[in-house]
């Protein structure tokens, strides 16, 4: 669990590759349809949540003034840093599955 390898053929994906297009992702080698696992995802949201938390209970605890408007702009930067490098360390990559058909109508 999270090498950043392609389920069929085994190759490592780049970091970088999996972090900047994890909803469009390709194998470089096979060119099979790749996103993040669950896990992963629960993961990096997980730890991009904790770090707004403590972002934000840092800068409140402080009594800086304007605080109330400083907690929220810190704990944004700090959640997207964390689940940014939280996905570039920890992705877990699978195959895309097919996209369901819509429901049949009858046309007219």
């Amino acid at each position: 669990m999270w090498n950043r390898a392609c389920p069929l053929c085994f190759r490592k994906v780049p970091r970088t590759l999996a972090a900047s297009r994890s909803d469009e992702l390709s194998c470089p080698s096979c060119h099979a349809e790749l996103e993040l696992s669950r896990p992963s995802r629960v993961v990096n949201a997980g730890v991009g949540v904790a770090a707004a938390f403590l972002a934000a209970s840092a800068v409140a605890s402080h009594g800086l003034s304007g605080a109330w408007a400083l907690a929220p702009v810190a704990a944004v930067f700090a959640f997207g840093t964390a689940s940014a490098l939280a996905l570039v360390f920890l992705a877990d990559l699978v195959v895309r599955p097919k996209a369901a058909l819509d429901f049949p109508h009858t046309h007219k």
